[in-house]
């Protein structure tokens, strides 16, 4: 049993006659001090300085503050569950979180994070109590989403939401719910040969500007390089043969280095010779003024994508996006000519898993045990109660 807690009143409106009206608990009501009136409207529980509720009829200002009463002999009261502006809605708390990530993640994950974050506040209700919110109503959430994201998609939005109760468990003191598991299969990129790729870099190097040539060569050649990461560098990265790459993709407020071969160092400086730079300018950035951009404005996200991609058409190559033809070709030509451990180091992979995605080298252990086993002479087969004797 829990002890009896008697916190809390029940007020109400003043009387017509202007007395003061009084809570009787007996008597189930408030009534006036003078003349006796019962109040019939205008009930206001007040329970510490913290919660005041306005009622209409007296037994649910009654209901309420007994409810009070328990949770607070039960020990579970939260004030924070009955002011008016209702701190713990989820859309209230939502919003903060977004605050605080995009200072902290890049623009196009906050982008991410801020779709689904928002889809959820939609789905599960922006007035919800993030106390109440549980394992079924993010089901539901995922579930409602089914048709319109992918299974991949909405393992991401699994994932920001699981974020998200966790920063809530730090903050406000409340306990995450069970998150449901999306299972998903990523697909596998279509790649080519270093001969083919060989022969996309040369279309590119005849159609192109030259930066953008030098630009898909260096993808092609450095699979730890990015397309964002080289939309970032600024001529002044190079110094001697070391590229310095500042926040690169995947590693906020980090950096990384890339030693490059001496030819790409020539190029580097000749193509930042051709156009004189004055102080920090991007490396990659338009030297005439064009359709839709000015001269110096630096490359969009998909401008080498789009040159890659007119250079396959060109040469009648259907289905190889940039990153297929660069990356993961070179990554997987690495792994069969050196072997997997270099692959990954050259490929700046920080687990297998990912790793594994990018390389779609064959494993040849198994083809080189069945030729060291063919090349064995054949034994003889013992029975097991008489090995000394051969079977038949």
């Amino acid at each position: 049993m829990y002890p009896i807690c008697m916190k809390g009143n029940i007020y109400a409106d003043k009387c017509s006659c202007g007395g003061k009206m009084t809570h009787n608990e007996r008597k189930h009501n408030c009534f006036c001090s003078v003349c006796g009136a019962p109040a019939a409207k205008g009930y206001i529980v007040r329970f510490g300085r913290e919660i005041s509720k306005r009622f209409s009829t007296y037994a649910e200002a009654a209901q309420f503050l007994s409810g009070l009463r328990f949770k607070t002999a039960e020990g579970s009261i939260d004030p924070r569950d009955y002011r008016a502006d209702n701190p713990l809605a989820f859309k209230t708390q939502a919003d903060k979180w977004l605050d605080i990530k995009e200072g902290s993640v890049s623009r196009s994950h906050y982008l991410s994070l801020k779709r689904y974050i928002i889809q959820a506040v939609e789905v599960i209700g922006k007035e919800k109590n993030v106390k109440h919110i549980s394992y079924g109503d993010v089901e539901d959430f995922l579930l409602a989403v089914k048709k319109q994201w992918s299974d991949k998609t909405r393992a991401n939005a699994r994932s920001a939401l699981h974020d998200f109760f966790q920063w809530l468990k730090q903050r406000e003191g409340v306990s995450p719910p069970d998150m449901p598991e999306v299972k998903f299969d990523l697909g596998w990129r279509k790649i080519t040969t270093l001969d083919i790729q060989r022969r996309i870099l040369e279309e590119i190097e005849r159609i192109a500007p030259s930066k953008v040539a030098f630009g898909v060569e260096m993808l092609a050649t450095y699979p730890s390089l990015r397309p964002d990461d080289l939309l970032r560098v600024d001529e002044s990265d190079l110094v001697n043969d070391i590229l310095t790459l500042h926040n690169p993709s995947k590693l906020k407020n980090k950096f990384k280095h890339i030693r490059l071969l001496p030819e790409h160092v020539q190029k580097w400086q000749k193509l930042c010779l051709s156009i004189p730079s004055i102080g920090h300018v991007k490396f990659f950035r338009h030297q005439t003024t064009q359709k839709g951009c000015k001269k110096d404005d630096p490359y969009g996200k998909r401008y080498f994508y789009k040159w890659w991609m007119k250079a396959c058409d060109n040469l009648g190559i259907e289905g190889l996006d940039l990153y297929g033809g660069t990356r993961h070709t070179t990554t997987t030509a690495i792994a069969d000519l050196a072997d997997e451990l270099s692959a990954k180091k050259a490929s700046g992979h920080m687990t297998n898993k990912a790793f594994e995605r990018y390389c779609q080298s064959a494993d040849q252990t198994a083809f080189k045990m069945a030729n060291l086993v063919s090349k064995k002479p054949v034994q003889q087969v013992y029975n097991i109660e008489d090995k000394k004797k051969p079977c038949n």
